[in-house]
This record gives C-alpha cells, structure tokens and sequence, in this order.
C-alpha cells in the first residue's frame, strides 16, 4: 500500500510503498537514505459524520499506558500508532518491533504483538489485534488471544503484553 513520504533533505513528498524498500531515492534530490529517514505523513480523512457515526475512528488511535509492575522508562505514557502494521515489543537491541516499548517488563516478548490499523473506504480507521507467538500471550479485554486469532480493537477496549496493560484511545 503505497503512502506519502517527506524528503528528509529537500522536503519533497513522495508516494511509495513502505513495506516494499528498505532504502529510497528521491527523484527530486536524489538523496538517497533508508525508509525510516522519510517521515510518513498522516493521510487525509473524511471529516466525522454527523450524529450515530458509531465507532468508526479518523485517526489511528494511540495506547495510553494503564499500569505496569514493571517500571516505564520514559515520562509519556501515550504510544502512537501508524496506519499500516504495527509490530508492539520490549525494548532491545534484538527486536524488530516497529515500536519498542520503553519497559523492565520481563513477561513482555521483544516482538510480542501487533496492531494492524487499516483506513477503510469511507475514511474510517479499524484497528486489529493478533499475537506473535508470544511466551506469556496478549490478553484483550481480560481474554487470552489464540493462535491466529485477529481481534478487532474499539474504543476503549484493554490490550494485556506480559504485566503492562493499555487502552485504545481514539479521537
């Protein structure tokens, strides 16, 4: 799915797709640089229908940090997602998790989870759960996730990665 990136060097958008490229030249300036050096920007939504929109989000949501046994290494509480996969571990140097969450939580996997947030055709935001197989399990709502379970995550709804817990809030 391709989305519209800057030009850390002339500022340029550019339209590829993330997934694909691990390194990306700008026609522009021919700077040349890994993908993560080119700032996604957020896609353009619909406005929010009126009255009985239901729970339909138009921004990806973000995990807001409920509570830990572990110890939070940083003062923000809020994890932000991004449209597309986002894979949710442990701080490490030997995680791949696209965000690395800043805990001691020795129960949370290095890649735990992931939250897939998908923009649908009417501009609205889904966001889905599913585990990576991890040693302890991703709880949603209390409830254990099983193997190739995907669960779709509203506003509000609990997500358990080894002994710290958050809540999905969207605007």
């Amino acid at each position: 799915m391709k989305t519209k990136s800057i030009c850390p060097k002339c500022k340029s958008v550019l339209e590829f797709d993330r997934t694909a490229f691990s390194v990306v030249k700008c026609p522009k300036c021919n700077y040349t640089g890994k993908v993560a050096d080119f700032k996604e920007l957020e896609p353009e939504t619909m406005p929010p229908p009126g009255p009985g929109a239901g729970n339909k989000f138009y921004k990806p949501g973000m995990l807001e940090l409920i509570e830990s046994d572990a110890q939070w290494l940083q003062q923000e509480r809020l994890v932000i997602l991004k449209r597309g996969m986002n894979t949710i571990g442990r701080k490490s140097p030997n995680s791949t998790a696209t965000i690395q969450l800043p805990a001691t939580d020795e129960y949370m996997s290095k890649n735990h989870a992931s939250i897939e947030v998908i923009m649908k055709a009417d501009g609205a935001f889904e966001h889905r759960l599913s585990d990576w197989n991890s040693k302890n399990g991703t709880f949603h709502k209390g409830e254990r996730l099983e193997k190739g379970d995907v669960i779709k995550l509203m506003q509000g709804d609990t997500i358990k990665l080894g002994h710290t817990s958050f809540k999905l809030v969207t605007e």
